[in-house]
């Protein structure tokens, strides 16, 4: 999360630091830079675009800028925070929120999960932009936020509202500072290219570093600097050479003079040659009394006065077509008349047919009784003759009917066709001639309305013959014949237009080669009175060019300044860029090797970190060794596994966290960029221990089981959830808090307590106990106790829970010299779960609920509440090392007897 502006701003303030003694140009030149920051930065080295970007920036303001440093030149974040944690976010329409969602951080840690897609990336997006100002992957996308931060589905976005507590936990509006904010962001993709850093050859390993530094968009745009401006600066006296070779150039006047009659008479002969070969025959006077001009208008003129007259247009109306639609509608209506004339010859059999399909219909509903009398159809006394039988017998006799009913279905779909086919020729010819209700011709109203009824044969009314007169079809046809006649002259004058189209263009290519004829003799003239007026008057002429001279040699000197000023300015920029990683991770090496080696705390004694030197320029290394060996050094990032080198990165981000004291710690699904051996040994040391107890920590992430250990290792009130589901269909992600479901077992174990669910409370319970145990004895093996004695079933078998948590409260009895807060604590909730010393039920309900069984008895729900109870005191224990528990414990009695003495209680 870097800001490329506010590294500049910080180079400004160390280039204008007096032990540096920069020249007042290059500073001038540092200055213009920063106050046209955005324009320089838009452009790369590709092509030379910064440099030509920046000479004409340096060329118009280099003279007249400030040497002195701005006033916001180095300003960045110190240890003072206007804020020590987070209150709520209220994000949307943005990203992948359609909606508005209000995000509380009332604990010191804030767990955000789901699914791939359900918006976790955009809630750490919103965080990015309300903290600093703006979105990295927007920027390296090159896509405007207005654009980036847009809801796809209400095409608007909203700022996001971020509120924060300060000392006196009054709510505070946060105010988006990149330099301040931008290391507690640690995000899976830096940390993914980081790991993959031992791959890349040696540049991309310092964009990496860089990256991974907080500096990869400066180290972007230092590395867009051209290494030279001299490409754009006018270094050399072109004018003054340009006056010493017109001093040298009378003899070429006196040539150009001289040779004046050659050149007419190359020109003219030109033109006889072109003039001859656009007509056999003529002269180049001919040609261009043929063409013609404005004073004497010839064959140019006169097409474009036939051809700037719109021509007429067609018709495409076809008689042919018309009479064609007309004989297929009066077809099909002639056999859609006798088919029809058949069927009704055969009305009395329909109604059979109808009878006995009615019949056949009854025959699944009563087929053993007559449909009409009920009478048995078989038996001693049933019907005389079988009435379904008979109406499949009648059907087969009816065959033809059906066919006849076919063929009118068939002829109905194709007499709709012809008269649709017919209906559209008209209204065709209706299009083309303009045809509307309100023509005084009559044709031009039946075209417009020839009333088309697809129930009937409508067009037979136009072969109604009104007396004295034609019928309308007829008219239609003559019609149609006209607009063909009509068609075919105009056809021929727009062929008679074509053929003047390509003379007009043939014309008009003649007149542009004749206007280069005519450009040549007058370039040929203005030569020849140039040279005759400097061989005449040379002093006079060139009296612009001697003062041009002098104005020359002063802007020689400003250009000569600027290449100056860059060439000193961009090595101070690079050796800037170098010693920054210095400046980042100043002190940090041994914090960052303190966390790595808590990551890494199942690896062997010998393979943790005894030393760890990271990089002070671009062009170092992460040198590390090992406490096998001390003494010898490695590049780590050649020797390191793949997951151990994440593992590293995040120590070095954390380390740095914790040296500018962060108040807030952004996980955006970094977790997942850690390998499932390592993931254990981060929740330990970030989560648990007491190096971030002070930091407020958010963390996204779609591992379920990560957030199940965390919930389960983090007292209650340490922690909030919320979990993101995919949307139903309307593009809003379901979002539930931790009220509403928890991965913590002794939380699902109350809440079935809540309804009376003993069965299920007591499996949570055993689950809680199993990872309670889990915890016990890496917590003894932390403080040297982790021997333990456990009957095993066999040969690579895992110890029964009850074997181990007697194996466990056995050490703890025998560790008379271990004392430790939460001792007791333990033994107590240990020989609470065995039944010591008064046998209980505890550990039968606990199997029994685990199991299912059948004939179960119910369960007493008073003890199922005190085995609820007593584990929840033992997932309470935060179970530290020795001397932070003891520290812990000295710490709470001091800050709870400070306000007694009146001393304010110990900041952050």
């Amino acid at each position: 999360m870097s800001s490329a502006r506010q590294d500049y701003q910080r180079f400004l303030a160390w280039l204008h630091l007096p032990e540096l003694r920069a020249s007042e140009d290059v500073r001038r030149l540092a200055n213009l830079v920063d106050s046209n920051f955005d324009q320089v930065a838009a452009n790369s080295r590709a092509q030379s675009r910064r440099s030509v970007v920046l000479a004409g920036i340096a060329r118009e303001a280099l003279a007249a800028a400030d040497y002195r440093p701005p006033e916001n030149a180095g300003m960045v974040q110190g240890d003072a925070w206007a804020w020590n944690r987070l209150n709520s976010l209220a994000v949307g329409p943005f990203r992948g929120f359609r909606g508005r969602e209000l995000f509380e951080f009332p604990q010191r840690i804030t767990m955000f999960y789901g699914p791939n897609g359900t918006g976790k990336t955009s809630l750490c997006e919103a965080l990015e932009l309300a903290l600093l100002g703006t979105v990295d992957e927007a920027s390296a996308k090159r896509i405007p936020p207005q654009r980036y931060c847009v809801n796809f589905h209400e095409n608007r976005y909203e700022d996001p509202v971020l509120t924060a507590q300060d000392e006196q936990r009054q709510v505070v509006g946060v105010v988006p500072d990149s330099d301040a904010y931008r290391f507690c962001f640690i995000e899976k993709n830096r940390i993914d290219n980081f790991s993959r850093i031992a791959a890349k050859t040696a540049g991309e390993k310092k964009d990496l570093i860089a990256a991974l530094f907080g500096m990869d968009q400066f180290h972007d745009f230092v590395s867009n600097f051209n290494e030279s401006l001299d490409g754009q600066l006018r270094l050399a006296s072109v004018r003054q050479q340009e006056l010493v070779a017109l001093q040298a150039g009378l003899q070429r006047d006196h040539q150009i003079v001289n040779g004046e009659a050659q050149v007419l008479a190359a020109i003219a002969q030109d033109e006889a040659v072109y003039a001859g070969a656009f007509s056999p025959g003529w002269t180049y006077a001919q040609l261009a009394a043929y063409i013609g001009n404005e004073q004497a208008p010839g064959q140019l003129h006169f097409l474009n006065a036939q051809l700037d007259v719109q021509g007429p247009g067609l018709y495409g109306v076809s008689s042919e077509n018309l009479r064609s639609a007309f004989s297929a509608a009066d077809a099909k209506q002639n056999r859609l008349e006798e088919i029809r004339e058949r069927l009704a010859a055969k009305m009395g059999e329909t109604s059979f047919q109808s009878l006995y399909l009615a019949v056949l219909g009854l025959q699944e509903r009563s087929p053993n009784n007559c449909p009409a009398c009920g009478t048995p159809i078989q038996g001693e006394y049933r019907v005389a003759n079988d009435p379904y039988q008979k109406a499949h017998a009648g059907l087969l006799q009816l065959q033809e009917l059906a066919a006849l009913q076919a063929e009118e279905a068939a002829a109905i779909r194709e007499w709709a066709a012809a008269s649709a086919e017919l209906a559209g020729v008209l209204s065709y010819i209706g299009q083309r001639v303009g045809a509307h209700a309100g023509s005084p011709d009559e044709r031009f109203r039946y075209l417009s309305a020839p009333g088309v009824d697809p129930r009937m044969p409508w067009w037979r009314g136009s072969y109604v013959v009104p007396p004295g007169g034609r019928s309308m079809a007829v008219q239609i046809n003559e019609m149609a014949i006209e607009c063909e006649r009509i068609d075919a002259q105009t056809r021929q004058v727009l062929d008679n237009r074509a053929q003047m189209t390509q003379e007009r263009t043939r014309l008009l290519q003649a007149l542009q080669i004749m206007a280069g004829f005519n450009a040549r003799r007058i370039e040929s003239a203005r030569q020849v009175a140039l040279s005759r007026q400097t061989i005449a008057n040379f002093e006079q002429v060139n009296a612009p060019l001697i003062d041009a001279v002098r104005q020359e040699n002063e802007q020689l000197l400003l250009e000569r300044r600027i290449k100056s000023a860059y060439d000193e300015f961009l090595p101070l920029l690079k050796q800037f860029r170098a010693g920054l990683p210095a400046a980042l991770i100043a002190g940090i090496n041994i914090t960052a090797m303190e966390i790595y080696n808590e990551f890494n705390r199942r690896d062997h004694e010998g393979d943790k970190l005894a030393a760890l030197h990271l990089p002070v320029n671009e062009d170092g290394r992460i040198m590390i060794a090992f406490r096998g060996d001390p003494q010898l050094t490695h590049d780590a990032l050649q020797v390191l596994s793949e997951g151990h080198v994440r593992c590293l990165g995040v120590a070095i981000l954390l380390a740095k966290v914790l040296a500018i004291r962060a108040p807030i710690l952004i996980f955006d699904d970094a977790i997942n960029a850690i390998d499932t051996e390592h993931r254990e040994g981060i929740r330990e040391a970030i989560f648990q221990s007491e190096r971030f107890a002070q930091t407020q920590i958010i963390v996204t992430c779609h591992s379920s089981e990560f957030i199940k250990d965390l919930q389960n290792h983090l007292a209650t009130n340490q922690w909030t959830a919320y979990i993101f589901m995919p949307h139903l269909g309307d593009h809003r992600p379901r979002v539930r808090n931790s009220r509403q479901h928890t991965f913590n077992y002794i939380a699902q174990a109350r809440d079935a307590l809540d309804i009376g669910d003993w069965r299920n409370a007591l499996a949570a319970s055993r689950q809680a106990l199993e990872m309670v145990t889990d915890k016990i004895w890496k917590w003894l093996g932390r403080n040297d106790l982790g021997m333990l004695t456990v009957p095993l079933a066999g040969r690579g078998a895992e110890p029964a829970l009850r074997n181990l948590c007697e194996a466990l409260k056995s050490r703890l009895d025998g560790a008379r010299a271990f004392i430790h807060p939460d001792k007791p604590a333990v033994v107590d909730g240990l020989a609470a779960v065995l039944g010591i010393p008064a046998p209980s039920n505890v550990w039968l309900y606990l199997n029994k609920g685990t199991h299912e069984e059948a004939n179960r008895d119910d369960y007493d729900p008073n003890l199922v509440r005190t085995i609820v109870e007593s584990l929840d005191v033992l997932t309470q224990l935060p179970l530290r090392p020795v001397d932070a528990a003891l520290a812990g414990v000295a710490q709470a009695a001091m800050a709870a007897a400070a306000p007694a003495a009146g001393v304010a209680p110990a900041g952050r």
